[in-house]
């Protein structure tokens, strides 16, 4: 244990890599640090954040007195790096780490963190996390790794819940809801400032959100060189096939239609919001593509803060995404939507909202192909449908977010409880 009891925590997460999503969570995972471990129980020592680029790090975590661990892929040659680490709690903060379709190194990476942690008698907590498919073996690691290392274990949605039960985990499992769900509202000024940055004004012309994503150079995989274009972080790359290349222009072209069809049927102005950095490669293309592209703006995460894209998301008429951050942090303001999607996220969202009407079912990962050839009709026609009840939607969504709230509030009292049983006997509060 830190100095005078405090109690040090490593943060694992999915950072420095401009992923908003990632981002926001990390945000408020800090700040139920600060107001519980700090503030009421005066024990709070050393944060550290594993992140991928310290540089890319402080653009959302400018706090001096927060360290930084940068823990490239590359550093999986060297697990003595785990080993120099002095924490009393690792805390999982990615939602995404369990889902293996973009590659097994993050799983993998965290589960050998469990289990050292666990064998020099750390806590482990997993901090509201997600549970998509797995192949056999990594259902095993899973499943080893969660009964016998993790000491708090919080999902993020019923599915979750019930997918890693049948991969065989025994632990008990809390539900709870993203911690993104609380991330603080900008004020109306910061908004409208990013409004007219954009040029973007929603009670002159309807704002459309679209959130696209490269659904086809999945898995990242370890390569000595490679193309810089395909570069993930050394040495992983994205990989293609040439099947894959093929149906990613198709996917461009269709959603490039698409925001054409929203400017000719609304009006709209179109906003490209890239989620992550590797989002930018095809909502640039879609920009390219457009007929309209002088109603389009391209709004990318390495350019846009949390706080700024939340901006552009709540002055939409409605959204098209691929992304499950944008439907958390669009959240608050009611925003109708629908999803293109290509794993469980997505889908865990629009089942608990009953939306599936207006899910799309576009990719199954590892397959590298649609499901679907007429993506374009569908999005139009489920965009018609979703608009003929605008006002519905932004209410149940809103209400929603309300229930969303109260589960994710449950995770600072799951936790603060966790805490009690684990420090307590050892000092007092």
């Amino acid at each position: 244990m830190g100095e005078q009891g405090k109690i040090d925590f490593l943060i694992f997460g999915y950072n420095g890599v401009n992923n908003t999503g990632s981002e926001a969570k990390l945000a408020t995972t800090l700040i139920d640090l600060k107001e519980l471990v700090e503030k009421k129980m005066k024990r709070l020592g050393r944060i550290t954040i594993i992140t991928q680029n310290v540089k890319n790090q402080r653009r959302y975590t400018p706090d001096p007195d927060i360290h930084m661990l940068e823990f490239s892929p590359v550093s999986l040659i060297q697990p003595w790096i785990m080993i120099r680490q002095k924490h009393d709690v690792l805390l999982l903060n990615e939602g995404s780490t369990f889902i293996d379709h973009f590659s097994s190194v993050f799983l993998w990476m965290f589960c050998y963190a469990a289990r050292l942690a666990h064998y020099r008698g750390k806590g482990v907590v997993a901090y509201s996390n997600d549970c998509g498919h797995l192949k056999p073996r990594n259902q095993k690691i899973l499943a080893d790794t969660m009964n016998k290392s993790i000491d708090l274990l919080m999902l993020r949605n019923p599915d979750a819940a019930v997918r890693m039960k049948e991969y065989g985990v025994k632990k008990e499992i809390k539900l709870v809801a993203d911690g993104a769900y609380l991330y603080p509202i900008p004020s109306q000024e910061y908004i409208e400032g990013v409004w007219k940055k954009l040029e973007l004004d929603p009670k002159k012309r309807p704002v459309v959100g679209i959130c696209p994503k490269e659904f086809f150079w999945w898995p990242v995989a370890a390569r000595f060189v490679g193309k810089k274009e395909n570069l993930y972080n050394w040495p992983m790359y994205n990989t293609w096939t040439e099947e894959g290349r093929k149906n990613s222009q198709k996917y461009v072209d269709q959603t490039a239609a698409y925001a054409d069809w929203c400017v000719e049927k609304y009006g709209a102005d179109v906003a490209l919001i890239s989620m992550e950095h590797m989002d930018f490669p095809p909502a640039r293309r879609i920009y390219e593509a457009m007929k309209h592209r002088d109603r389009a703006r391209l709004v990318a995460s390495d350019e846009f803060t949390v706080d700024a894209i939340m901006a552009v998301l709540s002055a939409a008429k409605f959204q098209n995404t691929t992304r499950y951050h944008s439907t958390v942090l669009a959240s608050p303001f009611g925003v109708p939507m629908l999803t293109v999607s290509s794993d469980t996220r997505c889908e865990a969202v629009f089942r608990e909202l009953e939306a599936m009407d207006y899910f799309i079912d576009y990719v199954k990962h590892p397959n590298r192909f649609p499901e679907v050839e007429n993506l374009l009709e569908l999005q139009i026609a489920k965009t018609e449908a979703l608009m003929k009840n605008e006002e519905a939607w932004r209410k149940k969504i809103k209400d929603a977010h309300q229930v969303f709230q109260g589960r994710a509030r449950m995770i600072r009292t799951l936790f603060e409880q966790w805490l009690e049983k684990e420090f307590l006997p050892q000092a007092k509060f």
